[in-house]
């Protein structure tokens, strides 16, 4: 049972601790422990209900948890997983998989072999329950087949993190910058809607944010297996958060608007927009079910949305066109 679980959040930052508040919400009840070399964030964690632990990573005892998620810097998602697989421990990581490729073809191997245990990288919107109604729609065939996907997507980053001078956003050897940070929720995204995307090519630049010399826009167009275009425009400086996604075919078109996650239709034969009912939810709603589908994971439920191969297949695309870039 989920309340007998003993799961390990690693790092309590802002998104250990969102996914400590996931866990811990009345449906899950594991039992919630929390390690960071930081005296503020185990604080922080503290008041969340975490147990915290005086240790440090290397002397962890991985044995007595049942799930461990990783929430440490990008450098660590590889190397932390890879141990996590090789001592039987399931693992969820955040985003993205890493900053390089260092170590990712063991972790691939490690992660495919069989009984190994349930893992995945915490790309959220695909727990959305609106993103969940919306593949299930267009998987039907109602619409007929998806052609093109067009996103257009930005913020102002600045609003929600004003600290981001000083965090890990602000070094690209940290996994920071908007392709790494905020892009690769867009690219891992439409891949679960419309399956690999072949090739990406585009461009990434900065225009706006103060203090830092990482990407803050991106302009990209992908190319997926299926023979699907799509494209992807994403800034973290408009004074305006929205994101419009648009999965466009012969037959119809289906749209959906973030945050809010009003999803609407146009059909072949529309004069205009029509709703499709979707649950409810904001990202927390996503965090918690998500958390969920962990610890299902782990009692031999359904596989996580996002798999360590679906996460490297979005770093790889990431990373060649960091090079092609001379990021």
């Amino acid at each position: 049972m989920a309340a007998s679980k003993r799961i390990l959040i690693v790092g309590a930052g802002s998104i250990g601790l969102k996914h400590l508040r996931a866990f811990g919400s009345p449906e899950q009840l594991p039992g919630l422990v929390a390690v960071d070399p930081r005296a503020e964030a185990r604080a922080r964690a503290a008041e969340l209900g975490a147990e915290i632990l005086d240790s440090d990573w290397d002397s962890l005892d991985l044995s007595s948890f049942d799930g461990v998620v990783i929430c440490a810097p990008a450098p660590m998602h590889v190397p932390y997983a890879i141990r996590c697989l090789r001592e039987g421990v399931p693992v969820l990581s955040e985003k993205p998989l890493s900053h390089s490729w260092e170590r990712v073809d063991e972790l691939l191997d490690v992660a495919s072999r069989d009984g190994a245990a349930p893992s995945g990288v915490a790309y959220v919107r695909r727990y959305h329950p609106a993103h969940e109604r919306a593949c299930e729609f267009l998987a039907s065939g109602e619409l007929g087949a998806m052609l093109e996907v067009r996103i257009t997507a930005g913020q102002p980053f600045i609003t929600y993190r004003p600290d981001y001078r000083q965090i890990y956003y602000a070094s690209r050897a940290q996994g920071g910058g908007c392709l790494l940070d905020c892009a690769s929720h867009f690219i891992d995204l439409v891949q679960w809607y419309l399956g690999p995307i072949g090739s990406m090519c585009g461009f990434i630049r900065h225009l706006a944010l103060e203090g830092v010399e990482v990407e803050d826009t991106v302009a990209l167009s992908l190319d997926f297996r299926t023979g699907a275009l799509g494209s992807l425009h994403v800034n973290q400086f408009q004074p305006l958060n929205e994101n419009r996604i648009e999965f466009c075919g012969v037959d119809g078109i289906l749209r959906i608007i973030e945050p809010g996650f009003a999803c609407q239709i146009w059909r072949k034969s529309s004069t205009e927009w029509e709703d499709l009912p979707v649950e409810p939810g904001d990202y927390a709603e996503a965090l918690r079910r998500q958390a969920a589908a962990f610890l299902a994971a782990i009692d031999g439920g359904p596989p996580m949305r996002t798999s360590i191969a679906d996460a490297a297949r979005t770093l790889r695309l990431c990373l060649d066109l960091l090079e092609s870039s001379g990021a």
